[in-house]
């Protein structure tokens, strides 16, 4: 009996049976032990009976599921000769926090010097983040498209993140997701969390404008859910109390659709 997500098809492929939601992650469902579906797969258990795949992979961006292995394996899954698309009645997906996090990806949201910054605003390039959600909304979408194509009227979930802390912790004690590139680029600490709701905000706003376009995608919003100082286990992830009060805002959508 399957009492958790699945990571290894080889336990469905084992035991004859087939997933009805297609989990499509980055780390929020992919970190190791604690993630958002754990604690999904327990809510979605308590009145119906579902199997979640899971497909993507740590460190995984937004702009791999448009093109590249993992777009190719979710477009085998949701075919209904050759993959899962008789009986999936949902498709979750999570990303975007990896197209922004990081030395390489933040630095490039980021003045290379914003010492003289005296707002979360004035810290980033002109036209960012914009530009760099644009791309990532794109992604997103087309699997929302991809959906709608192969299993139509199937809901798509998609999350925001909440506002993760810049506070140089990391998985195994390498932290340099926020606080790193930002100090890099001399934004004062002051103004740090500042830039990372501002991100955040922005990022929720993106997806709404994508809502308008996709009738199939339902929006959970996890903004303004955690304690800072409780709920997070490094910059980027919560810990286990953090996705389980994250889980909780995704009942309304669930609800909604019949998934739940």
């Amino acid at each position: 009996m399957i009492n958790k997500p699945v990571w290894d098809e080889s336990i469905l492929t084992g035991d004859g049976l087939f997933p009805t939601v297609l989990a499509i992650g980055d780390s929020w469902f992919w970190y190791p032990k604690n993630n958002l579906l754990n604690q999904l797969h327990k809510r979605l258990n308590r009145k119906k009976r579902h199997i979640i795949l899971v497909r993507g992979h740590n460190g995984a961006k937004a702009v791999e599921y448009e093109s590249g292995p993992i777009r190719t394996q979710i477009e085998r899954d949701l075919d209904r000769k050759k993959g899962y698309g008789r009986t999936l009645k949902a498709v979750f997906l999570s990303g975007g926090g990896n197209d922004f996090a990081g030395r390489d990806d933040l630095g490039k949201l980021l003045l290379e010097d914003c010492s003289d910054a005296g707002s979360a605003a004035a810290c980033l390039r002109s036209g960012q983040p914009r530009r760099l959600f644009n791309t990532v909304i794109n992604a997103l979408l087309s699997v929302v498209t991809l959906v709608e194509e192969k299993i139509p009227g199937t809901p798509v979930f998609v999350h925001s993140y909440d506002y993760p802390p810049p506070n140089g912790k990391g998985f195994l004690g390498l932290g340099q997701w926020l606080q790193f590139p930002m100090d890099e680029a001399g934004v004062d600490r002051a103004l740090q969390q500042e830039v990372a709701k501002l991100l955040i905000d922005q990022f929720w706003l993106c997806l709404e404008e994508a809502q308008a376009k996709a009738p199939t995608l339902q929006l959970v919003d996890g903004r303004h859910t955690l304690k800072p100082e409780d709920d997070w286990a490094n910059e980027l992830h919560p810990t286990v109390r953090g996705f389980n009060r994250l889980a909780k805002c995704w009942r309304p959508a669930l609800e909604r659709t019949g998934t739940a």
